[in-house]
C-alpha cells in the first residue's frame, strides 16, 4: 500500500510534487508556472513584512505586532524554498519506504502500515484544520473590524497608495491568498517530517514483528532481520540530514515567537485581537510540539527492539544467528535521535526547554 498519501497530496497543492498523471507537455509546464507562482506570492508576503519592519515600525509595539507574523512567514518561506530545492531527495526517502525491506510481507504487516497510515492522516487533518481555523479567524476579524478603516490584514509595506476601495480590495486579496499558500506550505513540511518519523515507528513495529516470527529453521530471516534494522538507522540518518536545517530554525523562531506573543498579550486589553494573538501562540507552540512528540516517540521506540529480541525464541537458534540477534541488540543499545543541525535534540525534553526559555526571555524583556 501507498505511505504519506495526504502528505503527497499537499506536496502537489503546493507546487513541489508534479502529479504522476500528468504526463503531457503542457500539463508539466502548466504546473511548474502553478508552482512559481504559489512561491512568488508567498515571497511578495514575506518582503513586504521585512520592508515593514524596516521602514515603518517606529515603535517596540510597532515590531512586537509585526515581528510575531514576519517571523513565522519567514520561516514558512525558507522550509519551502528547501522542499523546492532538495525536493528530489525528499521524494526519494517517501518512495524508499515502498521497497523492501520496508514493504510489507503479509497480512499483519500490512495491518500494522495501514494503522500507522492513518494516523498519519488524521494527523494531517488535525493540524491544517488548527491553522486554517485560526487563518479563517484572521480573515474574518481583518473583514469585519479592520476593512472600513482600510487597514490591512497583516502590516506590511505597498509601495503605493491602497486606500482607494479597488486597490485596497486587490491588496488583501493578494494577502489572503498568500497566507492560505504560507497555511498549506507549512502543514506540507511539517507533516511530510512527523509522517517520515510516524513511519520510523512503524519500520520498529514491522521489525518486531518479524523477530517475535522467527523459526528454528528460518536462520535467514534472522539476517534479514539485521539487514532491516540496519536499514531502518540508515533511512533515520538521512532524514535527520535532509531536515537539520529546517529543525535548527523551527526551534529558535518558535522560541521567540512565543516569547513575544507572550509580551503582547500583557499589552493589549481582553478584544479579537487577544483572541487572535492565542489561537497564534497555540499554533506555534503546537508546531514545536508537533515535532518533539514523534522525535521522542521513534527515541524511545528504537530502545525496545533489545527487549523484543531477548522475548523472542533465541535459545532454539543456532549460534551463528544468536550472534546476528547480539548484534541488533547492541546496535539497538545507542537509540536514533533527531536533531536540529546536530544542535537541539528533538524530544519533549527540548520542548519543556524550550518553553521555559522562552518564558525566561519573556520575563527580561517585560522588566526592560
Amino acid at each position: 500500500m501507498s505511505v504519506l498519501k495526504s502528505t503527497s497530496l499537499l506536496l502537489k497543492i503546493s507546487g513541489c510534487y508534479l502529479p504522476h498523471s500528468w504526463t503531457t507537455p503542457f500539463e508539466r509546464s502548466l504546473y511548474n508556472i502553478y508552482g512559481v507562482f504559489s512561491f512568488l506570492l508567498l515571497s511578495s508576503l514575506v518582503l513586504s513584512q521585512i520592508l515593514d519592519v524596516a521602514i515603518n515600525v517606529e515603535s517596540q509595539d510597532d515590531f512586537s505586532d509585526n515581528f510575531s507574523v514576519t517571523a513565522v512567514v519567514f520561516l514558512t518561506w525558507f522550509k519551502l524554498s528547501i522542499l523546492l530545492i532538495r525536493r528530489g531527495n525528499f521524494i526519494f526517502l517517501i518512495d524508499t519506504l515502498q521497497n523492501k525491506p520496508f514493504s510489507p510481507v503479509d497480512t499483519e504487516e500490512n495491518e500494522i502500515r495501514a494503522k500507522f497510515e492513518k494516523i498519519t492522516e488524521w494527523n494531517t487533518i488535525g493540524y491544517w484544520s488548527l491553522l486554517l481555523i485560526s487563518t479563517f479567524f484572521i480573515y474574518v476579524r481583518s473583514l469585519l473590524i479592520d476593512f472600513s478603516n482600510r487597514k490591512l490584514m497583516f502590516r506590511a509595506w505597498i509601495p503605493y497608495d491602497y486606500s482607494p476601495a479597488p486597490i485596497f480590495i486587490l491588496t488583501s486579496v493578494h494577502q489572503a491568498i498568500a497566507s492560505t499558500i504560507c497555511c498549506t506550505s507549512t502543514v506540507t513540511v511539517d507533516t511530510l517530517y512527523t509522517g517520515l518519523l510516524i513511519n520510523i515507528y512503524c519500520q520498529f513495529e514491522i521489525l518486531e514483528h518479524r523477530l517475535r516470527n522467527v523459526k528454528t529453521e528460518q536462520d535467514d530471516s534472522v539476517k534479514q532481520c539485521a539487514q532491516h534494522h540496519d536499514r531502518i538507522y540508515q533511512f533515520s540518518k538521512k532524514v535527520n540530514e535532509e531536515f537539520k536545517l529546517i529543525l535548527i530554525s523551527q526551534f529558535c523562531i518558535s522560541m521567540s515567537v512565543i516569547c513575544f506573543n507572550l509580551y503582547r498579550m500583557t499589552q493589549i486589553k481582553m478584544d479579537t485581537k487577544f483572541v487572535e494573538i492565542i489561537l497564534y501562540s497555540f499554533c506555534t507552540i503546537t508546531q514545536i510540539f508537533y515535532y518533539c512528540w514523534y522525535g521522542n516517540e521513534v527515541k524511545d521506540k528504537s530502545l525496545e527492539i533489545c527487549d523484543t529480541v531477548f522475548e523472542s525464541n533465541w535459545t532454539a537458534l543456532s549460534q551463528s544467528t544468536k550472534k546476528t540477534l547480539l548484534t541488533i541488540m547492541l546496535r539497538s543499545l545507542k537509540p536514533i535521535e533527531f536533531t536540529g543541525a546536530f544542535v537541539f535534540p528533538v524530544n519533549l525534553e527540548s520542548f519543556k526547554s524550550l518553553v521555559k526559555t522562552s518564558y525566561s526571555v519573556f520575563n527580561v524583556i517585560q522588566q526592560t
